[in-house]
């Protein structure tokens, strides 16, 4: 039978190490049964808050990186023991250590993932919806996505340079592999980083009715992150690429306000009495503004002669309506009305008018001699 006889210092380093192991286990369960308290408490409350979310996040990580504290202390006490019955153990110290500095990386990157996939959910539950701005509701999904893949693909380059690879080959493979991928996807970047600013600016929302510079126009549908999508008149989607968004001079018919000016223009006769014109077009105006549920009271109409025409005396008269709608009812109306009254009171609106001035008969007939010849 074999009989292994253990010197003093190899059994007290073995019960050290047991003991570390020990206080490792007992801290590690303790620090799991404070965060299970501490989330309990937050649970009480009717939203879920930041805290309960930070706390469920670090639990178990925490956990584990106190056990594999107390492992690797306890291996280490093993590793640099002078017990002959220890010697397979030496020299494995930093073999050990680099292993516990991976797994520490990788619980690291873990949580930091966890917690900010956590603390955007919640953003979005809590904040996001009350919020004016729509920005943060399209941008921060995207951020979810492609931040924990950032986040990992850095501990990555980070565990592996801790077990001594150089990652620099790894990194320029990586520039290079990135650039190709670049100018690949020009277009969907372009795309992407111009609906980052459409988006961030706020400026367009669903329901405005927009016009790009030599483009379409239309009430807007939806902002995306590669395009914008508009509803145009005739009832047709027409999707605008977001860099073609950016570089155009985009109008905004509702912003800042959807209210928008009415400007009717004129003319009347040479003839006619240009106070009586003024007045009553202005009593038109001011009737329809009490009338019309299209029309802003607040704002009174305005009137002035603005040139002499060829064959009238143009005025316009401006007032304001709600919105863009109400401009075409506004005008179309305003027009009705001035025409009216004007049949009424015998105020003539010419048609284009060209006076031709005839020459004498005697210079007529002096003329016609002169080209016949006699």
């Amino acid at each position: 039978m074999l009989e292994v006889n253990f010197s003093e210092s190899t059994i007290t380093i073995l019960i050290a190490a047991g003991a570390v192991l020990l206080l490792s286990i007992f801290i590690s369960f303790v620090s799991r049964l404070a965060f299970k308290i501490l989330s309990r408490r937050y649970s009480n409350d009717s939203t879920t808050g930041i805290g309960q979310i930070i706390l469920k996040v670090i639990d178990i990580p925490i956990f584990l990186f106190i056990l594999s504290l107390g492992f690797l202390a306890a291996y280490l006490l093993l590793a640099i023991s002078e017990s002959p019955f220890l010697d397979p153990l030496n020299d494995t110290n930093e073999v050990a250590t680099t292993i516990w500095r991976v797994l520490v990386i990788g619980l690291t990157t873990f949580t930091v993932a966890r917690l900010i996939d956590g603390t955007i959910e919640w953003y979005l539950i809590n904040i996001s919806e009350n919020t004016n701005t729509k920005w943060d509701d399209t941008l921060l999904p995207t951020v979810r996505r492609i931040v924990p893949m950032a986040i990992y693909a850095i501990g990555a380059l980070i565990a592996i340079d801790s077990i001594g690879i150089s990652i620099s080959p790894i990194l320029a493979g990586l520039g290079i592999g990135g650039l190709a991928v670049a100018l690949a996807v020009q277009p969907t970047l372009s795309n992407f980083f111009a609906g980052t600013y459409v988006v961030t600016e706020g400026e367009l929302k669903p329901g405005d009715f927009i016009e790009l510079e030599g483009g379409p126009s239309g009430y807007v549908e939806d902002v995306g992150w590669r395009s914008t999508k508009i509803r145009s008149r005739f009832n047709n989607l027409i999707i605008i690429p977001n860099s073609r968004m950016a570089e155009s001079i985009v109008t905004n018919f509702f912003s800042p306000t959807p209210a928008m000016n009415v400007v009717v223009t004129c003319g009347v006769s040479y003839e006619s009495n240009l106070h009586q014109v003024q007045e009553i077009a202005l009593e038109e105006a001011n009737a329809l503004i009490e009338e019309s549920e299209d029309a802003i009271t607040e704002t009174a109409p305005f009137f002035g002669f603005s040139n002499f025409g060829d064959s009238n005396i143009d005025f316009f008269i401006f007032l304001q309506a709600v919105d863009r709608g109400g401009t075409f009812k506004i005008k179309s109306e305003l027009i009705k009305r001035i025409h009216t009254r004007f049949t009424e009171e015998n105020i003539e609106i010419n048609y284009p008018v060209r006076k031709l001035v005839m020459p004498a008969a005697e210079s007529v007939e002096t003329l016609l001699d002169e080209v016949t010849g006699q």
